[in-house]
């Protein structure tokens, strides 16, 4: 079972587009929501009924939903299952980084249809050494799902790790080569989140010519849209685009919600920005 041509059809017909949910005391806060499990669940309902299938791939924040104990991870496989139904993709953003022997049991909570909570595909991290990422990805690869390997981040503080220097490649540059050997031995299980400037995004994205690539940066002050659009262009058909605080600053309004969803889609269609930056949540 291989799960790119799933992800490489679906991006190329419906969109690159990826939407985030992330039911956070914030966001709850600003959609005068209780910042319980009832008010998560509203919450999510109203992004699903907005977004419908104008998105491909939905990116749901895993801690805003486990925070609640059971009755919250209950929720959130309400929430994958409701993804499903529009015929998208759910990436289970959770970042699980452990030891080899751990990493498979994260495949039974995270992966496939047989998992408890269904994911298409979950973010792991891999500093830990990336030949601990080893069990998740042959489970990956068995169950028609991806691994989402953090190569390079957005946050101000990575640079000082996924941009440090060994050898004569950075980190981040390291990990992209890493994602492309096991990709080329194993089969296509290994994505990537490369949330990086122009420049160093088109060098990652260059060394994994075989990854689906998760792009973030839309909607956040600082990222340009032609950039992020450019960088997409170099992977067609593999490029995901995740906005959060670009829509979802337009809640509870599901017409509005809708209306900023319609205008993101168009926006990475033509690079010309529809919708002014906003700082990132």
């Amino acid at each position: 079972m291989a799960a790119l041509p799933m992800w490489t059809d679906l991006l190329r017909t419906r969109t690159a587009l990826c939407l985030g949910i992330a039911p956070s005391p914030k966001w709850l806060r600003a959609w005068e929501m209780d910042d319980d499990v009832d008010g998560a669940r509203r919450m999510c309902a109203a992004v699903l009924e907005a977004a419908g299938e104008r998105v491909s791939v939905y990116r749901i924040q895993v801690p805003f939903f486990t925070r609640f104990g059971a009755a919250g991870t209950a929720l959130l496989r309400e929430v994958v299952d409701g993804v499903h139904e529009r015929g998208s993709l759910a990436v289970l953003d959770a970042k699980v980084c452990d030891a080899d022997d751990t990493m498979d049991s994260y495949a039974d909570l995270y992966l496939g249809p047989g998992s408890v909570l269904g994911g298409d595909a979950v973010t792991a991290n891999p500093f830990m050494g990336f030949a601990a990422l080893d069990p998740l990805l042959r489970r990956a690869r068995d169950s028609g799902t991806l691994v989402m390997v953090l190569v390079r981040t957005s946050n101000h503080a990575a640079g000082g790790v996924q941009g440090a220097v060994t050898g004569s490649r950075t980190v981040a540059q390291r990990t992209a080569d890493e994602v492309r050997e096991w990709n080329d031995e194993h089969g296509v299980a290994a994505a990537a989140v490369v949330g990086a400037g122009r420049e160093e995004a088109l060098d990652l994205v260059a060394r994994m010519p075989s990854a689906v690539v998760e792009l973030p940066g839309l909607g956040r002050a600082g990222r340009d849209t032609g950039d992020l659009v450019a960088v997409a262009a170099k992977a067609p058909g593999r490029a995901v685009l995740p906005v959060t605080t670009g829509v979802l600053r337009h809640g509870p309004d599901v017409a509005a919600l809708g209306a900023s969803i319609a205008a993101w889609r168009e926006e990475i269609g033509t690079g010309v920005p529809a919708v002014p930056a906003v700082p990132a949540c």
